[in-house]
């Protein structure tokens, strides 16, 4: 860990920071997704968990310490930094076989629990079902989406793009359903108000999802040309 490899961690906190601040007041639209799959993609996953930790307790003094907040935001962003900084150092593109094999299993493992029920309470039963459904229809959706921007975007860089895109809204997914596990759990949701918070982070869901593949899939190579040059200049 270099003196340069911890200015550009404080300098990509800050960064993160002002870019959650500027955009707060736009809902469903965020930059941070992007700007951090970039700089763990190129400065790994040692940086990027640091990055991880660093933004999710800063930005606490901004919007205060709550308990199921903190927890979501060092459980996800130091999970997103692990992935994506893992598959950034590979010298082939990893994230392309990486996308369809864990979107396959998440698909396989959610239509199994939603057609064979999951062994809770026969009152929960009919609800978890039509969560699960939900979920397998979204993750069927990515998965479609990913061969569709495999078959767009032809060429090396074109298949990690894709490969990347697909995963970082995939991640934004998780990122939600992380929350309506979290949140309910930390704050002592009865059963049905967790239902109730799973619908709605899902409405909120729709938008965050859409701008993340905008972002990644439009900006991903133009940061990263940017990021290379701030990590390799002597």
């Amino acid at each position: 860990m270099t003196a340069r490899k911890l200015t550009a961690c404080a300098l990509m906190t800050a960064l993160l920071i002002a870019v959650q601040v500027a955009l707060g007041f736009a809902a469903g639209v965020e930059l941070v997704t992007v700007l951090f799959l970039v700089f763990c993609d190129t400065f790994g996953a040692r940086c990027g968990s640091i990055v991880a930790v660093s933004f999710s307790l800063l930005r606490c003094i901004l919007w205060g310490f709550y308990p199921n907040v903190v927890c979501l935001y060092l459980i996800y962003f130091t999970l997103f930094a692990l992935l994506f900084g893992t598959l950034g150092k590979r010298k082939k593109p990893v994230a392309v076989w990486v996308c369809p094999l864990l979107l396959g299993i998440l698909l396989f493992a959610t239509g199994y629990f939603a057609l064979n029920g999951v062994p809770v309470s026969i009152l929960y039963r009919k609800k978890l079902a039509i969560m699960l459904w939900i979920l397998f229809g979204i993750l069927l959706a990515l998965l479609l989406f990913y061969f569709v921007l495999i078959w767009l975007k032809r060429g090396k860089e074109g298949r990690e793009v894709a490969s990347l895109t697909a995963l970082a809204a995939m991640c934004t997914v998780f990122f939600t359903l992380l929350d309506d596990v979290i949140s309910p759990l930390i704050n002592g949701y009865t059963f049905e108000a967790a239902i109730a918070y799973f619908y709605g982070g899902f409405l909120s869901m729709i938008p965050q999802t859409i701008c993340t593949i905008l972002s990644v899939g439009i900006l991903f190579v133009p940061l990263r040309k940017i990021f290379d040059f701030a990590a390799k200049k002597r």
